[in-house]
């Protein structure tokens, strides 16, 4: 079923005494930041119901008509659990639900991810803080937005003067716009993340489809010139464990389930429509129309940890994540500690820097790639100063993370509470939780049959449970994809 509600549509009539388009003129409607500010534009909102969903999966179909808007959202709602508080990972948000999606034109796979939640997390470093604190932490729950944090005395509670607390800011922590209470007592400065216990609406959100699927971050979907159904799929994470974080009081009914309400998942999709002139004369020019997108393949390896008081060290260890024949632009990793999940602040969604505690020797990741016979860097990296600058280099811009996020170093972040977890606590808390590696591949060749070979050494995976523990490595290889859309039919293939 689907609703729809519409602007103004005189700019889709045409007219009688309307001047003709001429070919030189029409835009390229499709590609995103291409159309002139000028361009008569109307806007048709449908708000669609998945057309199948469960628990565990849902799709939505469109309507061929109009243009899709690429900042179209899909609306999740979980449903309360009396039993626990419990708030939505802090940087992944409401996208720690999407284990997998897919977006399909006809039987054609145009773009998909699998293990998703993992590699928005990746993706969500790059948001600045003021994006997450005033935006994401409404839309779709992330909150990873950082402030500093002025004196608190001694552990997590305020035993300073109101002067030190104004003054002196030793450490920074996470900002959800709340002020800071200098009255004394324990100090949770962050508290109520939109809890679960006892809230009758529940946890909801909205997901924006350009940040499912890459291709729409450079181009939309005319759909009005497609023959073939247009639709999305998705496919949830387990119910327990893996949805929410409970608050630390509650940590102790970890495994509580955390249903969707299949009653509130809609589709609110923009069409959008241009003078009909305009539409017409572009579809005539363009019959065959190709775009060009970046595309993700995921490898995965299980690594095991030693117990609590044995860091683990791990000679090298050599994965092939594939890219055989491909494209690729660059790679990028995360070591995840499977048993971290809902009695964290993150959850699984996050990527460890090893153990580093003052007086002892710090661990590091050792890292290289090879690919065409060749290594990417001449000698292996082992500086985690060098490897967030191929952060950087590999992504354009710097992630919005403190040096102990990153590399578990400096001890800058903060022992105040958040939901009752100490923020610098690398574990459930946001210290060494975010140790991304990436590399970009620079020589912009071809990967030969042997694909892509992925070196690394972990010294000191730190493990504080009292068994042996398993990580997984995940990979993401960034591929060149190319589509074509001729006569109303969609065809893909890597470039």
């Amino acid at each position: 079923m689907s609703y729809s509600t519409s602007s103004d549509q005189s700019a889709m009539t045409t007219q009688s005494n309307a001047t003709p388009i001429s070919a030189t003129s029409v835009p390229d409607l499709v590609r995103i930041g291409q159309i002139p500010t000028n361009t008569a534009i109307d806007i048709e909102t449908d708000i669609l119901d998945p057309v199948v969903h469960t628990d565990t999966f849902c799709r939505f179909q469109f309507q061929n008509k109009g243009i899709l808007h690429s900042n179209s959202k899909i609306v999740l709602r979980l449903k309360t659990n009396a039993t626990a508080d419990a708030f939505v990972p802090a940087g992944v948000g409401i996208h720690s639900l999407i284990e997998r999606c897919a977006l399909r034109v006809g039987t054609k796979t145009i773009s998909e991810i699998d293990d998703f939640n993992h590699y928005i997390g990746y993706k969500s470093m790059f948001l600045s803080n003021e994006h997450q604190k005033q935006r994401e932490s409404f839309v779709s729950g992330r909150r990873v937005a950082h402030k500093p944090y002025y004196d608190e005395g001694t552990g997590t509670s305020f035993t300073g003067t109101l002067a030190e607390v104004t003054v002196n800011a030793p450490t920074v922590g996470l900002d959800n716009g709340t002020s800071l209470d200098a009255s004394g007592g324990s100090l949770d400065l962050n508290a109520d993340p939109h809890v679960t216990n006892n809230d009758e609406y529940g946890v909801e959100f909205a997901v924006s489809i350009q940040d499912l699927f890459p291709f729409l971050y450079q181009n939309q979907l005319p759909l009005f010139m497609m023959t073939e159904p247009v639709t999305i799929e998705l496919f949830f994470s387990p119910a327990s464990k893996n949805r929410m974080c409970l608050s630390a009081g509650d940590a102790g009914d970890s495994g509580l389930a955390f249903p969707i309400d299949t009653s509130a998942t809609e589709l609110v999709a923009d069409y959008q429509y241009f003078p009909q002139e305009m539409m017409q004369e572009y579809a005539r020019q363009n019959s065959n129309l190709s775009f060009t997108y970046m595309d993700y393949r995921l490898a995965k390896r299980t690594i095991v940890a030693n117990a609590s008081g044995a860091e683990s060290t791990h000679p090298q260890i050599i994965v092939n994540v594939g890219g055989a024949g491909r494209l690729c632009t660059k790679t990028f990793t995360c070591l995840s500690n499977d048993s971290i999940t809902d009695v964290s602040m993150l959850n699984n969604y996050h990527s460890i820097a090893m153990f580093n505690k003052a007086g002892t020797s710090p661990g590091k990741i050792v890292s290289n790639l090879k690919y065409n016979d060749h290594f990417l860097y001449p000698v292996d990296v082992d500086n985690s100063a060098q490897q967030f600058h191929n952060v950087v280099q590999g992504e354009g811009m710097v992630p919005f993370v403190t040096r102990d996020e990153y590399s578990n170093q400096g001890g800058t972040m903060t022992p105040a509470l958040y939901e009752g977890h100490i923020q610098s606590d690398t574990h459930t808390g946001l210290s060494a939780q975010f140790g991304y590696q990436v590399y970009k591949l620079n020589r912009n060749e071809r990967i030969n049959s042997r694909g892509i070979e992925l070196y690394n050494i972990f010294d000191k995976i730190e493990n504080k449970k009292a068994t042996t523990q398993s990580f997984t490595l995940r990979t993401y290889l960034e591929l060149i994809r190319v589509a074509t859309l001729k006569d109303g039919v969609m065809e893909t293939m890597f470039a």
